[in-house]
């Protein structure tokens, strides 16, 4: 759209140039003098919003985005060339960008572009312009945050549009997974929760060891990574309910953990118990009928995720850190001095190498935690509902892992690497991308300092 300044000041063609300087000197005063006040008035009235306060906290507000609303004030109301306003427009469609990423919904901009205007506007009329100045000043005032606002909401519905589709592609590509081998993989960790439970009861031991179902290897599939496959579909919801059930009736809140159960209250439990779980494995059987074989999507080498779909998959991270309060953790990795490899074997064996370090990143993390080839000799691992400290361990743990294996290559060759990993925590913010970048810049650290090592991404 870019609205150059000659077409806004063409919009007030109509109005001497005389008076349209000194409106023009009015309201940059106005905001100058008030751009704090008006940024206060602004979170104020956000943070009291039922549907933007989840999306804000005191911190970032306090140390980000009322400093980053008082430059946007100045910036759009203060400019004096084309080039200042033109930089305001291309910010404007960064902002965008980013709230499509983070989820923001644009309604809620407006609600808060419509208190802005008017906060400006009362002060525009107690300022002492003459009445026609006063209302070239307001409608000034306005016409500036419109275009400002238009052109967000421009590039977020086209950043939306372009996650939307992400989105789509990635169901497709989870369709065109091996899905009997998923199916018989998430039901046998379905199972194996269940024989543990039995065994604790026929030995009679309580359940110190025994973890809920809704935090077991399936119920951490369930939450991440199903609604993904399965576009969240009805059944998600009545298996969570199960296990819901089960984990009451296992782990009930008036009774003391650990304490031991008569065998009547065992019988009643494992009738529930059984009736919940042949629940679950219809439903579950359900939603693997309904998805169809399609190939899309893959990374050809490693069979890994396509980065294309690291958007899709950190929203939905970020979103059930936000609701539930789950912390999760991105690993970016890279294969030390990997171009020896492809320098002194070939092409075809750095293939290989990547392959096996591939496969090793998958042995390492669990059926919750996604494994991206982020691109050449670089992999991305999101760790679902673990904290930073968790995180590290997994990290080192795949570290020594690969430093320790002799990867194969052709003609009976093999050869010794070892990985740089960086760990960014999620802190909050809502753009995936601001996490990533964390992740990378800790792996950068991990490079600089030596490599083969971890490093954990400042707060």
């Amino acid at each position: 759209m870019n609205k150059s300044l000659h077409t806004i000041d063409q919009y007030f063609d109509w109005v001497p140039a005389v008076s349209l300087a000194q409106v023009k000197q009015a309201i940059s005063q106005i905001v100058l003098n008030d751009k704090a006040k008006l940024a206060e008035s602004f979170y104020v009235y956000m943070m009291e919003d039922p549907g933007a306060a989840p999306l804000l906290s005191v911190k970032s507000v306090e140390e980000r985005l009322k400093p980053g609303l008082e430059r946007w004030l100045e910036s759009l109301f203060c400019y004096e060339t084309d080039s200042e306003l033109q930089a305001v427009l291309a910010m404007q469609r960064h902002v965008g960008a980013v709230h499509a990423r983070a989820d923001i919904p644009v309604h809620l901009v407006a609600r808060g572009m419509r208190l802005l205007k008017r906060e400006i506007s009362v002060r525009v009329v107690a300022s002492g312009l003459d009445t026609t100045e006063t209302v070239v000043a307001v409608m000034r005032v306005s016409y500036l945050i419109d275009i400002a606002f238009e052109e967000m909401s421009a590039a977020f519905v086209l950043s939306h549009d372009v996650g939307i589709r992400t989105d789509e592609a990635y169901r497709m590509f989870a369709a065109g997974q091996n899905l009997s081998l998923e199916r018989a993989k998430q039901t046998g960790a379905l199972l194996d929760w269940e024989n543990r439970l039995f065994r604790a009861l026929a030995t009679e031991a309580t359940f110190e060891a025994l973890s809920s179902l809704r935090n077991a290897p399936f119920g951490l599939w369930l939450h991440h990574k199903a609604p993904l496959i399965f576009d969240e579909s009805s059944e998600l919801v009545l298996i969570d309910e199960c296990m819901r059930r089960i984990d009451e009736a296992l782990f009930p809140p008036a009774v003391p953990h650990g304490t031991q159960r008569r065998p009547a209250e065992n019988r009643s439990l494992v009738t529930t118990v059984i009736t919940e779980v042949e629940q679950i494995k219809y439903l579950l059987a359900n939603m693997f009928d309904r998805l169809t074989d399609l190939e899309v999507g893959r990374d050809v080498l490693t069979q890994l995720f396509n980065r294309r779909f690291l958007p899709t998959i950190l929203k939905r991270e970020i979103e059930l850190n936000r609701r539930k309060k789950t912390s999760f953790c991105v690993l970016m990795l890279d294969i030390d001095f990997f171009k020896r490899v492809n320098d002194q074997y070939g092409h075809d064996a750095g293939d290989r190498v990547l392959q096996h370090v591939a496969g090793l990143l998958i042995g390492q993390v669990r059926a919750s935690d996604f494994v991206f080839r982020y691109g050449g000799e670089e992999f991305l691992v999101v760790l679902a509902e673990l904290d930073a400290i968790q995180a590290g361990q997994v990290a080192e743990k795949i570290r020594s892992r690969v430093e320790a294996t002799e990867i194969p290559l052709s003609d009976e060759h093999t050869v010794r690497l070892t990985l740089s990993i960086g760990i960014a925590p999620h802190t909050g913010h809502p753009d995936f991308e601001h996490l990533v970048a964390r992740a990378d810049k800790a792996l950068f650290a991990a490079k600089d300092n030596g490599r083969n090592r971890c490093e954990l991404a400042p707060a």
